[in-house]
């Protein structure tokens, strides 16, 4: 069985992938507004720019 991963936000459609060619979360959500919405992939988003990172376990032991 596979694990299901967190690699997008859905309210706006877009990978993390796509989301990183921003600099910061904080540019990131202001230019598409990602993570404003729901705001379950806030904590997923905010690792991504810690780490590079663009796929995360939905339990990923590094979140708060």
């Amino acid at each position: 069985m596979s694990e299901e991963l967190v690699n997008r936000c859905e309210c706006v459609g877009r990978t993390f992938a796509q989301l990183k060619a921003y600099e910061s979360f904080e540019q990131a959500q202001q230019a598409t507004g990602c993570g404003a919405e729901c705001e379950g992939c806030v904590p997923y988003l905010k690792l991504m720019f810690q780490t590079g990172e663009t796929a995360f376990a939905i339990d990923d032991p590094r979140l708060p």
